[in-house]
Order: C-alpha cells, then structure tokens, then sequence
C-alpha cells in the first residue's frame, strides 16, 4: 500500500528534484536544490544571471547529470520517472531554449520553411530537407502545432526569412507536435520587440489556458502570463524561495533576489507585472 501511494505522488508530479547538485570543477553551479512542480501548475523559475537556470534547464534535457556529493546523488524525477529514453522525454516535455533557437538561426537551418522544422521536431533533427516522404498524418499533425501557437501563416515562410519572433513561434510548435505534456521556456521573449513579445505573451497565455503546463525559467518578471500561480526563487544555485505570485512578486522578495531595490506594480486589465528600479 505505501509503495502505491508513493508511485501515486509521484505520478501527480510534473518534475521533481530532491537534494540535486551539479559540479563543474570544484565550482558548484547547483547546490542541493530541491524543487516539486506539480501538473496543472504553470511556474515561473526566477533568478539573476549566474543562479542556475540554464544548469536546472540542462537537467530536464539530461544534457546535465547530478554530481555525487557527500556519497549521494540527489534525484531528477520527470512525470514521476528517474530513467527516460531522450526521444520518449521529447513527446512528454517541449523545450524551448536560447540554445536551440541560436541553432535554427544558423544558414544551413535557415533553409527549412516553417512547416519542415515543426515536422524536425518528430524525431529531435536540426534539418528536414523536403515533405515528399513524410506521411499526411505527421504533416497534419505539424499544421495543427503551427495553428495552436498562431504561426500558421508561417508554414511555407523559410526560417532565414522570418523574425526572431517568428522563428520563436515555430520552435514552439515544434514542441508541441507531441502535444506534451508540458512546455519549459528558457527566456522566450528575448531579442522580441514591444508588439511581437505582446503577440507571444497572449499565445503563450492561450495554451495554458488550453491546458498545456507552463514552466517559464527567466530573469524577466515581465515575462509572466496571468495562467502562472507559482514561482521558484534561484539564487547563487540554490532555492531561495518558493511561493504564490502572490506572495513572492512583490518588492521586498524581488529586491532580496535580484539584491537591487525594485518596485512592482500589475497593469490593468492585462495582469502583467512592471518592475521599476527605486
């Protein structure tokens, strides 16, 4: 019976680390972190540069393993799961980062249109070079994931051609044409102007709201969309603080992570946050 309501705990959750370090050298880039995200929970990670986000992202992609110490390892669990198959983690977990959208910038990705790199994100490729071999459910399937981030008119757009707000929403439908189970964001509005990240917010609000859950791992408070409730504080690798939006997005906790004196405010009728410097 315990080991039943065990499995059932972690079934519920979406990710879990337990006591997880990470070690380059004798530096420690993640000290003991322990964090629990249920599904249904859209996040929010925050931290300055430097606090681990990039590390915890490259744990979800195993790119980044646990170091031993102390004799103990920590636990990575994803969808209550320690062991995956790379591939089989792609159809359950989309991952959009900084990383893979400097890749599809590059010339030789530039070549594909937008309907080929949603249709690369099926079996994890960097390069489709034509349609002609793929079946009509698959395409189907990538026009469906073009559809539900707003990037439809895209599809037959090359990627060299396209904005980096443009190519940021075909990347997104490229993690969702397994229609995962959730979706983490690695600082999605970088490099957007004013109207193009105002675009991608409200998509971004309309899938959680379709019932995709949303992990957003940035700096940028203005980032949150109104479906997140949770946040996670990293600071110097460890977790600082974990709470409400409510709770955490408010001057006092904002200026003890960033160690710079912030005011918040939430704009009206969107809900998005504004942090001045005092």
């Amino acid at each position: 019976m315990r080991e039943e309501l065990v499995a059932m705990k972690h079934s519920s959750q979406l990710l879990e680390l337990e006591n997880v370090t990470v070690k380059r050298g004798v530096r420690r880039i993640l000290d003991r972190v322990s964090v629990s995200i249920p599904m249904a929970q859209h996040t929010a990670i925050l931290g300055p540069n430097g606090s681990g986000k990039s590390s915890l992202l490259k744990l979800l992609i195993r790119q980044f393993y646990p170091s031993i110490d102390e004799n103990q390892s920590g636990m990575v669990r994803i969808l209550g799961e320690s062991v995956w198959n790379v591939s089989e983690l792609r159809k359950n977990l989309g991952i959009v980062s900084g990383e893979l959208d400097h890749e599809f910038a590059s010339p030789r990705s530039g070549r594909m249109t937008g309907l080929q790199a949603v249709l690369s994100g099926l079996d994890g490729v960097k390069l489709v070079s034509g349609i002609a071999h793929i079946d009509k459910s698959s395409i189907e399937a990538a026009r469906m994931a073009l559809s539900r981030f707003g990037a439809t008119q895209l599809e037959n757009q090359t990627l060299a051609t396209m904005s980096t707000g443009e190519r940021r929403r075909v990347l997104i439908s490229r993690a969702l044409i397994h229609q995962p189970k959730a979706l983490v964001l690695d600082e999605p509005t970088t490099g957007l102007d004013i109207a193009a990240r105002h675009r991608f917010l409200v998509h971004l609000q309309e899938l959680a709201q379709s019932g995709t859950t949303i992990i957003l791992v940035t700096h940028h408070v203005e980032e949150m969309i109104p479906a997140i409730g949770h946040v996670i504080f990293l600071k110097e690798g460890r977790t600082s603080r974990t709470g409400t939006v409510d709770e955490l997005i408010r001057d006092q906790p904002l200026t003890d992570l960033f160690d710079f004196p912030v005011t918040v405010e939430r704009s009206i009728p969107d809900s998005r946050y504004l942090i001045y410097a005092v």
